[in-house]
C-alpha cells in the first residue's frame, strides 16, 4: 500500500511513525529539502504541498491509496481536495474542509448555526474594512482568513493604527480576504478531540500562553485550568457541528476564549497541532492521537480505539525561541528546568540564523511535574527565556528579564 504525505516537517513526524507502524510505503513532499520527517520516507518530492493540481497530478502518476495531510491547512485544502477527485477515503467534502478552515467562513457558519464565537464582520475590500473598523468600538483584532502562527493579526487600540494594521492582513491573506471581531478580555484555551460516528470519544485540554509573540503559543500547560462544565459545553457544540456538517471521524480541534466562565470558540481545525502538540497530550491522556488520526485519513477501520482515556497529570511544552534577530550563538537548558524536562526536540542549531524571532521557533521542550501549581509556577509565574542566545542578543539582560507580555492570556486568573 502507497500513501502520500504532504509534508515532513517536526510536526508530521507522528504521522510518518504512524504509517511506518500501520506498513505503508510513504511517498512525501515538502516546500524544501531537509525537513525532520525527509530521511525516514521512501520517496522525498520537493513540491508546493498547496499547489492542489500539481499535487493531484502525483496521485494520480503513484496510484496512491491514500493522501494523509499535514499539519498546515493549507495541506489539509489539498487533501481533501485531491481525495474528492481521487475518489480516496478519509476526508470531509473539500467544500466542508474550506469552511471550517476560512475564519470568515467559519464566523458566518457559526452566526448561522448559533455556534458560540465572538460578533465577527468579513471584509475583501480594504476601504470597507477601514469604515468598519473606524466604526467599532475599540479595542478589536484584525485577521487574515486564512493565514495561521499569528501572522497578520493585530490589535487595534488606537485608531490611527487601523490603516496599517488591516494592510498587514489582507496582505498575509491568500484569498484577500480579512476578519474584524471585538477584543475579548479572557484566558485563551486549546480544546482537542477526536470524533467518532459523529462523537467526542476523547479530549485534551491546555492553556495556552503567548508571551514573546501574543499571536503565536509559546507554551501550553495541560489539562486547561477552566471548570469541565466549560468543555461539556464545548463538547456539545462540536457534536452539533458533527450533526451539521456530517463530519468523519477523526481530529476535531478548537481554540477558544474563557470569558466568565463562557467559551467562545475563535477558529477550528482538522488536523494534527502545531508545535509538537501531540506530545505531551499523548502523555495526558494515553490517547495516540497520530496514529487514530492517520488510519481515519487512509480510511482504515478505528473499532478497536480505546474509549477509556482521561485526563491525568500535569505536562507542558514550552518553545524555545529567541529574543533578537541574529546568528544562534549557543542553545542551553535552564537549571531549573532540568528536573522537569522529559524530552526535546530541536529544529534549528547554533550557526543557523534568526531572521523573525517572534515567528522562527528553534525547538520544544516537553515537560512534566507534579500539580498544576509547580507547572505554573516554573513556567508561567517564574517565566524564563534566554536558552537561545543570538550575537544580537542585548548585553546585560538575563534570562528572567525577556518576554513579560502575556498575549490573550490571563495569568492572574490561573494562579
Amino acid at each position: 500500500m502507497k500513501a502520500l504525505l504532504l509534508c515532513a516537517s517536526h510536526n508530521d513526524l507522528g504521522l510518518i511513525r504512524s504509517l511506518r507502524k500501520i506498513g505503508y510505503e510513504i511517498i512525501c513532499t515538502g516546500n524544501r529539502r531537509g525537513l525532520a520527517g525527509e530521511k525516514y520516507v521512501d520517496e522525498y518530492i520537493q513540491m508546493d504541498y498547496s499547489d492542489q493540481e500539481r499535487v493531484l497530478a502525483l496521485a494520480r502518476e503513484r496510484e496512491v491509496d491514500a493522501i494523509v495531510q499535514c499539519c498546515n491547512d493549507y495541506g489539509v485544502y489539498t487533501a481533501a481536495y485531491v481525495a474528492e477527485k481521487l475518489g480516496l477515503p478519509g476526508y470531509d467534502p473539500y467544500e466542508t474542509i474550506l469552511t471550517l478552515h476560512n475564519k470568515d467562513r467559519f464566523k458566518a457558519f457559526a452566526k448561522e448555526h448559533g455556534i458560540l464565537t465572538c460578533n465577527t464582520q468579513c471584509f475583501g475590500n480594504m476601504e470597507e474594512a477601514l469604515k468598519q473598523a473606524e466604526a467599532m468600538d475599540l479595542p478589536i483584532i484584525v485577521k487574515p482568513s486564512d493565514a495561521s502562527a499569528g501572522n497578520g493579526i493585530h490589535k487595534i487600540e488606537k485608531r490611527e493604527e487601523a490603516r496599517a494594521y488591516i494592510q498587514d492582513a489582507f496582505e498575509y491573506s491568500r484569498n484577500g480576504r480579512i476578519v474584524i471581531e471585538p477584543f475579548l478580555e479572557g484566558s485563551q484555551h486549546g480544546f482537542c478531540t477526536f470524533l467518532k460516528d459523529k462523537k467526542v470519544i476523547v479530549y485534551c485540554s491546555n492553556d495556552e500562553y503567548s508571551m514573546i509573540n501574543p499571536y503565536r503559543v509559546e507554551i501550553d500547560t495541560y489539562p486547561a485550568s477552566d471548570h469541565e462544565d466549560v468543555h461539556k459545553i464545548l463538547i456539545s457544540q462540536i457534536e452539533k457541528m458533527a450533526d451539521i456538517l456530517n463530519l468523519k471521524d477523526g481530529i476535531f480541534h478548537l481554540q477558544y476564549i474563557n470569558v466568565n466562565g463562557r467559551p467562545y470558540i475563535l477558529e477550528v481545525m482538522r488536523r494534527i497541532l502545531g508545535n509538537m502538540y501531540s506530545v505531551p497530550s499523548t502523555l495526558l491522556n494515553g490517547f495516540d492521537w497520530d496514529y487514530w488520526e492517520t488510519r481515519c485519513r487512509c480510511g482504515l477501520s478505528i473499532d478497536q480505539i480505546p474509549l477509556s482515556c482521561r485526563e491525568e497529570g500535569f505536562y507542558a511544552y514550552k518553545t524555545l525561541v529567541a529574543t533578537k534577530n541574529g546568528t544562534i550563538k549557543k542553545i542551553e537548558l535552564l537549571p531549573e528546568y532540568e528536573k522537569y524536562v522529559i524530552g526535546k526536540h530541536m529544529i534549528r542549531k547554533p550557526g543557523d540564523r534568526i531572521d523573525n524571532y517572534k515567528s522562527q521557533p528553534v525547538g520544544f521542550l516537553f515537560m512534566m511535574f507534579s500539580s498544576k501549581e509547580e507547572m505554573l509556577r516554573v513556567l508561567i509565574k517564574n517565566y524564563a527565556n534566554g536558552m537561545v542566545v543570538t550575537d544580537e542578543t542585548f548585553a546585560g539582560k538575563g534570562a528572567a528579564d525577556y518576554g513579560k507580555n502575556t498575549g490573550n492570556q490571563n495569568i492572574n486568573a490561573l494562579l
